[in-house]
């Protein structure tokens, strides 16, 4: 581990400030050890994807045993064969067994809405039932600090999540995924889960789709209370695959992609199943199969199929402008929604009611400029508007795709980490900048100088995490930087003040943008 090219993982950062902030994290501490710590924290770097099971390795307070089983992954080929020794990992640090109650229920709703110190677990299907009771007891009090102490599961636009969506290992090496109910988010977890019983009995285990195309869910095990912390988990079996998000973002031509994904629509809608979270990153895609994950936003089941009229207003909610709208060109858009997403029938004059239920980006930004009370034409508008800002479009030096719309969830997402209650309206505000960038003609300028400040966030935020996993907070949030977020809100708030006046906005998009040079 010589240099920071050595350190997988951090390759979406292109100015190697994350990489090189991360070396020198480690290399502060490989300065005191023996030289074979190095290699074997640059092998554990290497079959983890990134640094933080080599930071566990050379924490200064981990325990002789840790250590030992850390080089023993290291040296270890088989995939499986290193998920046990992770298990195990967990388990030496973790684990106080008998120290709870453990009790097994077939009734979902008690796990959802328990209270006391009683861990209790929903395991639908009655071969993992043995295996959930022995794993609960054998932590016991111990078991909420084991699944915060693993690894998230990042996305191409979330590098860091906090703690919601972990990837661990059941003993017998099992990859799993878990994820916990967010405070921020109250109903959506509970929610959930109803919602996943009843797409599962629906789809009855699969179904085949388009092209012979198969339709699955990503299997629950089990839906945990923890006793402890009070802490609410639901654990699914990890799938393989790419998310179909990660797909659209490679270079490449994504014809069928897109058919697929309008004939996994179809087939949902068919059913009737209204899942509003419809989004290429809760599709892995793997051979013919396609999982889905991801069902907090979704509607119980409804009657079958969903009528016309209720297809066009679920496709003018999140799945056109705001899912498929940020990844895929609006011809490719209309391609896929045809018959259900029509931009070319908004009228912009037309009076009245807006007759579906309206997108929150677009409610937001209506309210921001104190209109609660939208008629069909400004709703129509707005949302246009919006769509043209976020639409992918290409760098105008590179000729490279970019994507516009990615920056308001990346705002958003952050200020959110960061414990900021206006978060949403922050994402507001970005998106009224791109729109006044794109009407003063200096779209380009204010993208960057939004994005420029956004990428230097989500850097400090990744380097903290290192270090704090190396000062031995692996069980709680990353503190949030609070430079870089402050330098965020400001620029933000800087440029929506100057947003009305063409002049005044535009000179401050071409000094923030020398600033980023």
């Amino acid at each position: 581990m010589t240099s920071a090219t050595h350190l997988p993982g951090y390759s979406w950062d292109m100015t190697g400030r994350v990489e090189a902030g991360i070396q020198a994290l480690i290399g502060e501490r490989l300065a005191g050890l023996p030289p074979r710590a190095a290699a074997v924290a640059a092998r554990l770097c290497e079959v983890s994807g990134d640094c933080r099971l080599a930071a566990l390795y050379l924490r200064p307070d981990s325990p002789d045993a840790v250590v030992r089983l850390c080089e023993r992954l290291a040296a270890t080929e088989s995939t499986r064969d290193r998920g046990r020794l992770h298990h195990e990992i967990g388990w030496r640090r973790f684990a106080r067994p008998g120290t709870v109650q453990v009790r097994l229920t077939g009734d979902l709703e008690e796990v959802l809405t328990a209270a006391g110190h009683r861990t209790l677990a929903y395991v639908p299907d009655p071969g993992h039932q043995d295996l959930i009771a022995a794993l609960l007891d054998e932590f016991g009090t111990g078991f909420a600090d084991f699944v915060e102490s693993q690894h998230e599961v990042p996305g191409p636009n979330a590098r860091l999540r906090q703690g919601i969506v972990k990837s661990w290992h059941l003993p017998d090496g099992t990859r799993v995924i878990s994820k916990r109910a967010n405070p921020a988010k109250p109903g959506r977890f509970a929610q959930e889960q109803v919602a996943y019983r009843a797409i599962a009995a629906r789809l009855a285990g699969g179904i085949t789709f388009g092209q012979s195309r198969r339709l699955r869910l990503a299997p629950l095990i089990a839906t945990i209370r923890d006793g402890a912390t009070g802490h609410v988990y639901a654990v699914w079996q990890w799938v393989p695959g790419e998310t179909a998000e990660s797909m659209l973002l490679a270079p490449g031509e994504h014809t069928s992609l897109l058919r697929d994904y309008r004939d996994l629509l179809d087939a949902l809608l068919d059913r009737g199943i209204l899942w509003r979270d419809l989004s290429p990153r809760n599709i892995l895609v793997h051979g013919q199969t396609h999982h889905l994950v991801d069902f907090e936003k979704t509607q119980v089941p409804v009657e079958a199929p969903v009528p016309h009229g209720d297809r066009v207003a679920y496709c003018r909610g999140q799945i056109g402008v705001e899912e498929l709208g940020v990844l895929c060109s609006e011809d490719q858009v209309r391609d896929c929604l045809h018959g259900y997403l029509d931009p070319d029938t908004w009228d912009v004059d037309t009076p009245g009611p807006v007759p579906f239920p309206p997108r929150p980006e677009v409610t937001a930004v209506l309210a921001g400029r104190g209109i609660t009370d939208p008629d069909l034409g400004t709703y129509n508008q707005t949302d246009q508007e919006i769509w043209q800002v976020r639409s992918p479009d290409r760098h105008p030096v590179t000729g490279k795709p970019r994507y516009p719309g990615l920056v308001n969830f990346r705002v958003e997402h952050y200020l959110s980490c960061a414990g900021r209650t206006d978060a949403d309206d922050y994402d507001r505000k970005t998106t009224e900048i791109l729109i006044a960038g794109r009407r003063h003609g200096c779209f380009d300028d204010a993208l960057l100088a939004v994005t420029d400040v956004v990428d230097e966030t989500e850097r400090q935020f990744v380097v903290a995490e290192v270090a704090e996993l190396l000062a031995g907070n692996d069980t709680g949030p990353v503190p949030a930087p609070h430079a870089a977020i402050r330098a965020l809100v400001d620029r933000i708030d800087a440029l929506d003040t100057a947003r009305q006046d063409s002049d005044r906005f535009r000179a401050a998009c071409t000094n923030l943008r020398k600033g980023c040079r």
